[in-house]
Parts: structure tokens; sequence; C-alpha cells
């Protein structure tokens, strides 16, 4: 017989194909599987055949009401009914529009027109990936904040904590929709998320601009793609962020007047977006056009047949010899505090950055603003990098405006 004590002892089998089965009596088991998951099953034979039917997780269900349910089906088979048969037809009883996994991908699609893609595909895949194979077929009204719960801890204990603080308020917003339904009552969701560890915010890695030389170096010398090389060059003179970087298209650019208008759907807060492209960031572009002119997006990687990845270019960092003293975002904030130490306008450098400022009315026309000034500023960032590959011309100083 089992107890929940010599449960809580039992290891994962080393055997990385077959599960440790561990007997209750009665034909009652729970199997060990490799990645620790637990599983009660119940082995008995019907019309001559050995046959198993799975009770349930260890996890959503205790021993004793693994022997509740298991007690049930052998009650069944004492009536002459095939338990196995028995819960493939209830199942399909069950009104499969109230279940978790169904409701989620309704209340995902009402929105999927009002969000922007990579905010769709970032809560789809932790529904698929981290709540569907644990809560996706249960009724929503059988849900219990410990299941939630279990789902965001399992997502903490790999030690993606963000995600983990991200899917409970996820799961939150499908239980209101199937309130509003009139599905069920409440939301089990708020305050479970005190429960996880509280998260440790990180500062982005960046460069010091005293330090920023060599690195500009290893840079240019750098014998890794062609693409990828040339699109760490193009950030670090707009230092845009990496997503709107690596999705940048063709049709974007104006190159007459110099400037990569980026569309709201695109951007972090949902406006329209002007990057004034300096001499050299247009040089880049022309060296690019013959290359990926006849694609749709500027740093199309022709052997994947998609864009590059944020992952090529910290792998190209990491090549370069300074993995975590470096990233993507660390260009963003080594231009911030460069140009306001060198006394440039605070407004034309949010603005420049996509940052949110002002009231709603105001965000509506940031991207226009301080355009003038803002191209100036930028061609002559472009030259102070420039400046720091030869070091020879020093950054002009401005007058804080």
């Amino acid at each position: 017989m089992l107890t929940d004590s010599k449960i809580k002892r039992l290891k994962p089998p080393t055997d990385t194909k077959k599960p440790d089965k561990y007997s209750d009596g009665n034909g009652l088991q729970l199997h060990v599987f490799p990645n620790g998951r637990m599983t009660w099953i119940y082995a008995y034979r019907f019309n001559g055949k050995q046959k198993n039917i799975t009770l349930g997780s260890y996890e959503f269900m205790s021993l004793a009401q693994a022997r509740t349910n298991h007690l049930q089906a052998r009650q069944l088979l004492a009536n002459g009914v095939d338990p196995s048969e028995y819960k493939k037809e209830n199942q399909l009883e069950v009104d499969q529009s109230t279940l978790f996994k169904s409701l989620s991908y309704e209340w995902l699609e009402n929105r999927k027109n009002i969000i922007k893609e990579g905010t769709y595909l970032r809560d789809l895949t932790v529904f698929e990936k981290d709540l569907f194979p644990f809560i996706g077929d249960t009724p929503i009204d059988q849900l219990k904040g410990k299941d939630i719960l279990a789902c965001a801890q399992r997502i903490e204990a790999r030690g993606a904590q963000e995600m983990a603080k991200r899917s409970i308020p996820l799961v939150g917003r499908v239980f209101r929709f199937a309130i509003r339904k009139g599905l069920i009552e409440n939301d089990p969701t708020p305050h479970l998320g005190e429960a996880l560890k509280p998260r440790k915010v990180k500062n982005m890695a960046r460069l010091d601009i005293s330090e920023f030389p060599p690195f500009l170096l290893r840079m240019d010398k750098y014998h890794g793609s062609f693409l990828v090389k040339t699109a760490l060059q193009f950030m670090t003179l707009t230092f845009v962020r990496t997503g709107e970087l690596i999705n940048m298209e063709w049709s974007e650019i104006d190159f007459e007047t110099k400037e990569w208008r980026i569309p709201a759907h695109k951007m972090k807060m949902a406006l329209p977006h002007i990057v004034p492209l300096s001499t050299q960031a247009i040089a880049l572009l022309k060296e690019l056009e013959p290359l990926t002119g006849h694609k749709q997006f500027v740093f199309y990687n022709h052997s994947t047949a998609k864009t590059i990845s944020n992952n090529a270019l910290l792998s190209a960092i990491r090549t370069m010899g300074y993995m975590g003293k470096m990233t993507g975002h660390g260009f963003r904030g080594l231009a911030s505090t460069t140009l306001h130490e060198q006394g440039y306008m605070h407004d034309a450098i949010e603005v420049q950055l996509a940052h949110k400022t002002g009231n709603a009315v105001s965000q509506a026309y940031n991207h226009a603003q301080h355009l003038q000034y803002r191209t100036k500023m930028m061609q002559e960032w472009a030259d102070f990098i420039d400046s720091l590959r030869n070091n020879v011309v020093p950054f002009p100083k401005h007058k804080r405006a």
C-alpha cells in the first residue's frame, strides 16, 4: 500500500524509456516517469483482455481521491461495464465549448485583430506550452485556484519567472470572459501571484561609452553572417528595439527623405514611429539592397526563409566576446545616456527612443515631434560613432534646451 510520505520520496527512473510502477493494490498503480511526472493508472482485465485506464495526475489528484476513483472504476467493472469505454462516453457528453482550452482560443481570437501580432503569439505560446497540457481539457467550472497556481509554479520552477507571473492574469482574463458568457460566477486568480517568488529586476547589460571603441572594432571585423553584422551596425546608428529592427521592411524606408517609418502595429506603444536615417545608415541599407531588396524584409535570411532572430544577434555578440556585457537593448541605453550627457534635448531623445511621453493626445503626434532636430541629432550621433572608430572627432557638446 502506498502512503503520501512514500510517494513524496519517489524519484524519477534512470531509464529514460519506461516509467517505474508502484502498486497500491487491486490494480491501482502510480507510474513515475523520467521527467518527474506521476500518473495514476488502473490496470484491469475485461473480457479476457488486459487494459489500463488513466485516472489522473498526482499533481491534481491525491492518493485518497485516486482510491475513490479507483473504487468507482472497480464497481463499474463488477457491473460488467468497461471503465475505459465508460470514460470515453462520458467525455463526449462534456460540452466542449466550456473547456478551458476552447474558451481560451475563443478569447484569443476575439482580440487577435486589436493587439500586436507579437503579443498574440506570446500569449498563445503560454497557453499551448504551459497551460493546455495540464488544464486545457478541464471544464472551466471545475478549475480551482490550486490548479492554476500549480501551472504557474511549474513555469517558475524552470526559471521563467516573468512568464510564470504573466500566466496567472492571462488565465484570469479567460475566467472573466467565461463570467461574461454566464458560464461561471467567480474568478479564482486574484492574489495567486503572491504565492510566486518575487521577481528580481535586472538591468539590461550594456557597455559604457568609454568601452565602445573596441566593441565597434570587433563588430566591424566580425566574420560571421554579413546580415547579422549589418544589423548590429544599423542598430548602433538607430538604437531601435530588436523586434523593430528584425521586422524592418523595405516598404517602410523612404530613401528620398532618409526616413524609416514604422507602422503603429509594430511598435511597443502601438504608435507610428519615424527614424531619421543618417548617411551611414543609408549606406548600410544600400549594401543590403542587392541581397534582400527583392524580399519583404530588410534582414531576410535566405537560408531559413525568415528574418534573422534576436538569438542570432546575441550569438554574434557572444562570439565577439561580449556575452553578459552587451545586449540588443544595451544600444538604446548607451545612446540615451550619452545623448543626455552631451546636452541634447530630453524630449527629442525620448521621442526618438519611442518612449511613452505626455498624454494620449500628445502621444498620437509624438512620432513627428522635433523631427528636424532629431534628424540633425541622429546624423551627429552617426558621426560620433565613426569618430569612436577613428578616435579623431570629439562629440559636439550641446546646450540643454
